[in-house]
């Protein structure tokens, strides 16, 4: 599977974000406002939202609901490898 930038972007936010110690599902709406922050250019939900649902097809996010039925997201082990490799080409390009 070819990954977008935004894909990229989310495995890398997440990865992060776990590397913190916080394991628990990250909502949708906060990855999104995260993801942002970070670009020139603002992601539009529905990009997002579509782009976050093929990672969950193709085994590299696991999908959540929370009890108000909010969408979270976290890393599958195959997510969490493909995210180290992003993490670590990023960091290689800093330097």
């Amino acid at each position: 599977m070819r990954l977008s930038a935004t894909q990229k972007d989310v495995l890398y936010i997440l990865f992060c974000i776990e590397a913190r110690g916080k394991f628990d599902p990250v909502p949708g709406m906060k990855l999104l406002e995260i993801l942002n922050r970070t670009r020139s250019t603002e992601v539009h939900d529905t990009n997002f939202r579509t782009s976050c649902h093929t990672l969950v097809t193709n085994g590299l996010l696991s999908k959540y609901r929370s009890s108000s039925l909010l969408l979270a997201f976290t890393l599958t082990a195959d997510g969490r490898e493909k995210a180290k490799d992003i993490f670590q080409t990023r960091a290689e390009e800093t330097c």
